[in-house]
């Protein structure tokens, strides 16, 4: 019997043993062992792959290597385990620095044309996005700075730095050429659009029109499948929604400010999700205490759920987030990556009603990023550090990223 001729119950056992690696590998033995979308449904097999930490490469290590840690479970305590290592994908990497990610793919860009490509380490599939340097049309300095003002502020920036220091975040609607991206990008983290298909970038909603306060910045944004729309939270816990052309925006939520917030000692970041058709914030606070002998380390989680406007007796409205320590099955991931959230029956190396974090970077200074991964469980308000202080570089932070067959049907085949 030829291997192309196995029964399709001894094919799914055999699969069901395998890492989303092996898979890809088994998948390239022939073609009727290709693992398209018709073939996944025919074959009813489960992947189910914990996330994947991806890491900054070691000092010695070529730039177009991918190093990724898989995410496990050991006693009562998380860890990261097996060593996923990316070598053969050089075109696709060196030189570019990641961003992303949302269900195995990442967000890579050059630092010369501001090109970004969404990129797939496990099938290689690569789209190519609108570039970024036309818009944000830098002005060029006689000194070799970028000076580019934003309500009236001023900043200069080495040209070779500005990949690094102006876009913190891309966010993507679907895993297909189709899909809207967006991006968080500059000195007051302001919001941009595009397609694949498009010639350039667009601007996103401005929070000049809802909001007064000069400091007021966008700080994540996720994508609701259900409604088709975009929803982005800022650094006082506005909310906006938009749809995938950005237009259509609408106040979900005011601003609640934090008197806190980017305090001498603590720094609060913000991340916005859905879970179960529920917005959900999160809150994290990050302890920046200077002259102490730890690095910036996160201290507290904190959960909110939204309420939308009730109408009282009165005739008055309001909405607001309610904090929560109970997310099921689920637990959320953070960072700078896209926000997500997985089922720990699904992926079954994490631990539920967890917020898993990773390195956090706000002060827009290059490389002044703490090793800062690790897990908050809601259930005992307990905050476990996953990654020892500083055990590698920093830079570019550490990211959470879910490996999937998307695209896989461009792979060549035997």
């Amino acid at each position: 019997m030829a291997w192309s001729d196995l029964p399709i119950d001894l094919l799914r056992r055999i699969s069901s043993q395998l890492s989303i690696v092996e898979l890809v590998r088994l998948s390239l033995v022939c073609t009727s062992w290709n693992f398209t979308p018709t073939n996944c449904a025919l074959l009813r097999f489960q992947c189910r792959p914990s996330p994947w930490l991806l890491l900054s490469n070691d000092v010695n290590e070529a730039s177009g290597t991918l190093t990724f840690r898989e995410l496990t479970i050991e006693g009562e305590e998380a860890i990261i385990s097996f060593q996923r290592r990316f070598s053969s994908i050089t075109y696709n990497t060196y030189g570019r620095r990641c961003f992303g990610s949302k269900d195995g793919w990442l967000v890579t860009l050059d630092k010369i044309e501001l090109q970004p490509r969404l990129f797939n380490p496990i099938t290689k599939a690569n789209i190519l996005l609108p570039s970024l340097y036309d818009f944000i049309m830098p002005q060029f300095a006689s000194d070799g700075f970028i000076r580019n003002s934003c309500n009236e502020i001023l900043l200069d920036i080495m040209s070779d730095d500005l990949r690094d220091i102006y876009f913190h975040k891309f966010i993507f609607s679907s895993n297909n050429a189709s899909g809207t991206v967006v991006v968080i990008y500059g000195i007051k983290k302001a919001l941009a659009l595009a397609r694949s298909e498009d010639l350039t970038w667009v601007l996103g909603p401005q929070l000049s029109f809802y909001s007064t306060k000069d400091d007021e910045q966008f700080e994540d944004v996720c994508y609701h499948e259900e409604n088709e729309r975009f929803y982005a939270i800022t650094n006082f816990s506005m909310v906006l929604a938009f749809d995938l052309n950005g237009e259509n925006v609408e106040l979900i939520c005011p601003n609640r400010p934090n008197n806190y917030y980017h305090t001498i000692n603590f720094d609060y970041m913000y991340y916005i999700a859905f879970l179960s058709g529920t917005l959900i914030r999160i809150e994290r606070v990050i302890d920046i205490t200077h002259n102490r002998h730890h690095n910036a380390t996160t201290m507290a989680i904190f959960v909110f759920k939204f309420v939308p406007s009730v109408v009282t007796s009165s005739s008055s409205s309001y909405s607001q987030w309610i904090p929560i320590n109970e997310l099921g099955e689920y637990s959320i991931f953070v960072g700078c990556n896209q926000t997500f959230s997985l089922d720990h029956t699904v992926a079954t190396g994490i631990k539920p009603n967890c917020i898993y974090f990773s390195d956090h970077w706000s002060n827009m200074l290059l490389g002044n990023v703490d090793c800062d991964v690790g897990l908050c469980d809601l259930h005992n308000d307990r905050i476990q550090y996953i990654l020892h202080p500083n055990p590698r570089t920093n830079w570019p932070p550490s990211i959470w990223f879910t490996p999937s067959f998307s695209y896989i049907e461009y792979l060549s085949f035997c």
